[in-house]
């Protein structure tokens, strides 16, 4: 429906007026009856058939806008609304005469239809213009070429006229200019609006992102990852499934930081939170912690519940393939502490706390081991001083 001209009125703005165009021509049309009786006009029988079929026109019209599958066709309506009302009250100028009373009530009335076309449609500019000098050109061949010498309008008044009717087109254009203007601008406005607010919107997405979720590996903070598993613990209880926590820690990160920099330790961190991602399903919940701490919450079924330590062992091992960061060889291990609902507790807090003191006693039972398994790094290293490697696995349940 819309054009070029028109595309920033609304549709809804489009058809209430002109459902309102089409009942003031309605109501001007019916006025017409009085007018003529009132002035006791010699021609009302003659142009009565025409004005019904005006009317009947406008209320088919009016009706129209109330049909939802119309809708697009209004862009044609509004201009055949005055196109119709305009032509017909040229037909009531040309049956009466230039001296009755009427003649200059339909004259300023047809003024008022060309006035219409810039004032209250929302028709092309263009079609405006041309449907103005097409009602002007009928006007004057009606008065200069169809009457008698004896009811002739005078080339004075008649040129007056035609300087009435260019006033109107005039006022009408400058009217449409500065109509268009205020709105186009209250457009822009809120286009600059909306884009603000959607900026804001982005806004706090990222920073509500920011709030929940850890900035080097973007994965599940502390605090948004309790959240989650509150709703996966309600689930569990509802559903009868075992909720399991796994608190992991990293073995020898620390080493890595120590001789390969903070950097590598973050590129460490980033690689091991891609390589759960893409172990866990969507439905899981995975978080780092901290540091070189990460949890994993898995929602099975009790039947499944034996399997838990190997599922422990599989991440473990994931965890543990070497990666290449710059050239170099790095491995780490890692340290699993879990605890179960309903096994272990039915708080979060409590799993949490179980399985983050599994997690250390794990640790804390392999610091013989890694203490033996330096010494003989320390020898290997006159083999080849580019591969750290550290216990891969170890688990508690």
């Amino acid at each position: 429906m819309a054009n070029k001209e028109t595309e920033y009125y609304s549709e809804t703005e489009i058809i209430n007026s002109t459902r309102a165009l089409t009942a003031s021509i309605v109501l001007l049309f019916l006025s017409f009856s009085l007018i003529d009786f009132w002035s006791n006009s010699s021609t009302p029988s003659e142009v009565f058939i025409a004005r019904s079929l005006v009317v009947s026109c406008l209320l088919a019209s009016y009706l129209m806008t109330f049909v939802s599958k119309f809708h697009r066709y209004m862009s044609i309506v509004m201009p055949s609304i005055i196109m119709i009302a305009s032509i017909a009250i040229i037909y009531m100028i040309y049956k009466s005469f230039p001296n009755e009373p009427v003649y200059s009530i339909y004259f300023v009335s047809l003024v008022l239809m060309i006035m219409t076309l810039y004032s209250w449609t929302y028709i092309k500019f263009s079609s405006s213009l041309l449907i103005s000098y097409a009602l002007v050109a009928v006007y004057v061949y009606i008065e200069r070429y169809t009457r008698s010498v004896e009811v002739i309008l005078p080339t004075a008044e008649l040129l007056a006229n035609i300087s009435i009717i260019t006033s109107a087109i005039i006022i009408g254009v400058v009217a449409r200019l500065m109509r268009d203007r205020v709105i186009y601008k209250n457009i822009q406005l809120q286009h600059s609006l909306s884009k603000a607010l959607e900026a804001m919107t982005e806004e706090a997405k990222d920073n509500a992102h920011l709030a929940n979720h850890d900035e080097l590996t973007g994965l599940a903070n502390r605090r948004y990852v309790t959240e989650l598993l509150e709703k996966s613990l309600e689930f569990a209880k509802k559903k009868d499934k075992v909720l399991v926590i796994m608190f992991i820690d990293l073995n020898g990160f620390k080493q890595i930081n120590d001789v390969h920099g903070h950097a590598t330790g973050d590129d460490v961190l980033a690689i091991v939170a891609r390589r759960l991602e893409f172990s866990v399903r969507k439905s899981d919940c995975l978080s780092r912690i901290g540091g070189d701490e990460y949890l994993i919450g898995l929602l099975i079924d009790k039947e499944n519940y034996s399997e838990v330590e190997s599922m422990a062992e599989k991440f473990s091992t994931i965890i543990s393939e070497p990666m290449n960061i710059d050239g170099v060889r790095l491995q780490v291990g890692a340290s699993v502490g879990i605890a179960a609902y309903p096994m272990h507790g039915d708080q979060i807090k409590t799993l949490m706390d179980i399985a983050d003191s599994k997690m250390y006693q794990v640790k804390k039972g392999r610091k013989g081991e890694n203490t033996d398994a330096k010494k003989k790094r320390e020898e290997s290293n006159e083999f080849s001083n580019r591969v750290i490697t550290f216990p891969k696995a170890s688990t508690s349940l």
